[in-house]
Parts: structure tokens; sequence; C-alpha cells
């Protein structure tokens, strides 16, 4: 079962963003009630994509996939002028999963506080209105939803690890590279055990 597609098209994003910043433009942001409505779809919208990002680590607990995962974590920028080295990486399929939606978590929660600040201290309405869609929708089509709960392989795109998104850090060589694929159940404390 694969996500609908339009979900999952550019072409979608642009126009939820300019059907959106249309609406809001109607919206009597003037009015107390209409913010306090707008403030709980807010909320909700964010406890919704953290609790689908929860469920999952559920299915990926479940699901205890320990095959082995090698690849090449990407240095870091450094701010003190010298590279750092990048890293070679010994995991499963189940900790990356985990790992992954534990930076979904992350991001939710530090997007959720930027927009809180943007609405409570700047006064600025009408990001709320886009923010109680855009987190249930990137959830929903998230990499690991797609392999999760759409049920899609893990190969191609979705192939772990996966290549970061940002066209910054694919400028940057910020991407991380797998290594080698390995069949072995064998856990990563247990490799490094030995």
């Amino acid at each position: 079962m694969a996500p609908p597609t339009i979900l999952t098209s550019q072409v979608f994003n642009i126009g939820l963003m300019l059907f959106s910043m249309q609406v809001a433009k109607r919206i009597p942001w003037d009015d107390p009630q209409t913010v306090q409505l707008a403030r709980a779809a807010y909320v909700l919208a964010q406890l919704a994509a953290i609790g689908i990002s929860y469920y999952l680590m559920l299915v990926v607990k479940k699901k205890n996939d320990t095959t082995t995962l090698r690849y090449v974590k990407p240095a870091k920028p450094s701010t003190s002028g010298q590279p750092s080295e990048p890293e070679m990486m010994i995991t499963t399929n189940k900790a990356y999963d985990l790992d992954q939606l534990q930076q979904a978590i992350r991001s939710t929660l530090t997007t959720a506080l930027m927009f809180s600040v943007v609405h409570f201290y700047f006064k600025i309405n009408q990001p709320l209105l886009i923010q109680s869609i855009v987190p249930i929708k990137n959830a929903l089509i998230s990499k690991e939803a797609l392999i999760h709960i759409w049920g899609d392989a893990a190969e191609g795109p979705l192939k772990r690890p996966f290549k970061a998104e940002s066209p910054f850090a694919a400028l940057l060589g910020m991407a991380s590279a797998p290594l080698e694929e390995s069949n072995d159940t064998t856990s990563a404390a247990q490799k490094k055990k030995e």
C-alpha cells in the first residue's frame, strides 16, 4: 500500500503553500476566537506529527530488524577551521530507524518552538495555518513512514542510510554514503566486542 501519489508531488507542495497563503489572507486574524482556534489547530498538528513518529518507533521496535548497517557518517562542519574526519558507523536497521525518528521528533519540536516565537513575540498569525498542515503531511510521507506504514521496499531512495535531502547538504557533500550492506543479524554491540 503506497501513499497517495499527490502527497509526494512537488507540485502539490507548492500548490498547498500558495493555497494556504491565499486562505490565510482571507481569515480575520484580528478576531481573538480565530487566533485561539488557529493556535489549537497548530498545537494539535504538532502533537499529531510527534504521535506519528512515536507510533513508527513502536512499529520499528516490533519489527526488530537487526540487519547490520555500515556507512560512513560525513564530517561535521567545524567552526575552528579544522575539518573533522568522517566517521565509520556500524549499527542495525532498527537502531538507525529509531535514530532517524528521534531526529524527526527533535526537528518537529524545534520548528514548533521557532513558529511559536514568530507567533507570540512578533505577533504574526498566518504561519499557524500552514504549520497546522505541513507537519502531519511530512510525517506521513517521511522515509520511515513510507517503509513502515505504507509498506514500500527499503531500496532506491529509501535505502538506508538515507541520503540528505537538503540541497545545501548535497552541494557541500554532506550526504552519507553507504559503505557496504550486510545481512548479518548480530547487533552492533556484539560486532564491537569482536
